[in-house]
């Protein structure tokens, strides 16, 4: 039955070798020969089995992240036959995901299908995303091995197991979220990187807020259940308290005007909150969040239990909803991986992006560090550090691609180009109130502009607008905006 399915996956590449042996003139034309070839090359291959002279080669991507997506999009199809392998069939715009939480945006304002970015996966012969995660690679056969991808949902079939050959692959599968290995922090908090993690806090937000209003609830629950903590002061931590302390403020207090005085926000952090940003831009973030009602906790978590977390000094910080957000490394897939690691256990790669153990396998994204010997500082896990990865690969692959080296083991000479060279543009995050940060230095040694306020605020919400990657998206966040500028958040939970 799995092989049935799987053969199914090339059924379109076959078709369309029938259809030119059908036009062909004669039994032994050039088509009839391609199409035999390629059916001897696929004989007994349990999945997208290898390419064979004649067609397009084929580019494996895994992941639909920053890196990944912009790699996709600016990929030559007319030369390439496009893969993507992985969990999600979407992109999601990291940057306003703590938004969707609380309401100011919808869900799918976020989230980009891949078919919308790349056209070719879904119109395309040769190319297809599949809803599966790469577990296992091999690079002298050029094949990777997949399984698909249920998500515990009911009544579904055990997940399948395929290969996908490959002329060229991507690792573009990110990174996954620091935990240090506290107890209780996977079975207890909910983390803020995925659509889903948006949708469980805001369920799990409105729930409580609901049972806080139940009859006979002691003042000490009460409190319990509305207390929010955030553990992580970095960006995403201060812009999700930001947006929670603000909804609190602008909404909570008065539509559940029984429990306002119960609610409140902790955010708990080891050093400094907003450790890159300009110390000054840092003070102003702790004003603005005091003023908004956010406690600021500095301390180390040391334990996390169902209702309550411990923090390094013994003290007991009881909870309702906890969100955790204190960075991301590299995930055990990536670790597993038998390639040389960067300093900080990524993929580790030279200067052009290539992993230089094996032939026609690059890294890009959170997933993939210089090594050791390029000389270069491993590069934040930053959203811009993988869009320009992406955008920098995809010319260098449509180089190779023109230059007749885009099959696997090409001995084609193709101008590699310059290596790639990172720049930061500055660091943008909102802390609520209509106010935002905005820092344009390039490191934090240099000199730059660094603004604050309500400007700020402005600064960082066009800058977001243009930069949702369609048109389509780019109407549901401005529409969403001016909605709860208007009418306020909706508070409904679905």
């Amino acid at each position: 039955m799995a092989a049935s399915l799987l053969r199914s996956l090339t059924r379109h590449a076959r078709g369309a070798s029938a259809y030119h042996h059908h036009q062909a003139w004669a039994p032994f034309s050039t088509a009839a020969a391609a199409a035999g070839a390629r059916d001897e090359a696929r004989k007994g291959f349990p999945g997208l089995g290898p390419t064979v002279k004649g067609e397009k080669a084929r580019v494996v991507v895994l992941g639909t992240g920053w890196a990944g997506s912009r790699l996709l999009k600016d990929l030559d199809t007319t030369g390439y036959d496009v893969v993507c392998v992985a969990p999600r069939n979407h992109m999601v715009f990291t940057p306003l995901l703590a938004s969707t939480c609380v309401g100011t945006l919808e869900f799918r304002s976020v989230a980009e299908p891949v078919a919308r970015i790349q056209p070719a996966v879904s119109k395309s012969p040769g190319s297809f995303f599949l809803l599966a995660r790469c577990t296992g690679v091999n690079p002298d056969a050029h094949t990777i091995d997949c399984e698909t991808v249920t998500d515990g949902e009911k009544d579904t079939l055990e997940p399948r197991k395929f290969k996908v050959a490959y002329d060229k692959l991507v690792f573009a599968c990110g990174a996954e979220a620091l935990t240090f290995g506290i107890c209780g922090v996977t079975e207890h908090a909910i983390f803020l990187r995925e659509v889903h993690h948006a949708q469980e806090i805001r369920r799990r937000l409105l729930l409580n807020l609901m049972l806080s209003d139940v009859p006979g609830l002691s003042e000490e629950e009460k409190r319990r259940i509305l207390h929010c903590v955030v553990v992580g002061g970095g960006p995403t931590g201060v812009e999700f308290s930001g947006e929670l302390s603000d909804f609190i403020m602008r909404d909570v207090k008065q539509r559940y005007s029984h429990v306002k005085d119960y609610i409140h926000v902790t955010l708990i952090e080891a050093n400094e909150i907003l450790s890159s940003f300009d110390v000054r831009l840092r003070q102003y973030a702790t004003n603005q969040l005091i003023k908004s009602g956010v406690r600021l906790v500095r301390g180390i978590v040391k334990d996390v239990q169902p209702n309550k977390l411990i923090l390094d000094n013994g003290e007991e910080v009881p909870y309702g909803l906890l969100v955790w957000s204190t960075g991301v490394g590299a995930s055990s897939f990536v670790k597993s991986l038998p390639f040389p690691k960067s300093p900080c256990g990524r993929i580790g790669v030279d200067e052009w992006l290539r992993v230089p153990s094996v032939r026609d396998v690059y890294a890009i994204g959170d997933c993939s560090g210089f090594l050791e010997s390029t000389g270069k500082d491993v590069l934040p896990a930053l959203a811009q550090v993988a869009e320009r990865q992406g955008k920098y690969l995809a010319s260098m692959l449509n180089r190779a691609m023109k230059a007749g080296g885009g099959h696997a083991n090409s001995n084609a000479e193709a101008d590699q180009g310059p290596p790639f060279v990172y720049k930061h543009l500055g660091s943008m995050a909102t802390v609520g109130r209509y106010k935002a940060l905005v820092d344009l230095r390039q490191s934090k040694e240099s000199k730059g502009l660094s603004l604050a306020g309500f400007v700020s605020f402005l600064i960082w919400r066009s800058a977001y607008l243009t930069r949702v990657v369609s048109w389509r998206n780019r109407f549901y966040v401005a529409i969403n905006w001016l909605t709860t500028l208007l009418f306020g958040r909706d508070i409904s939970r679905i």
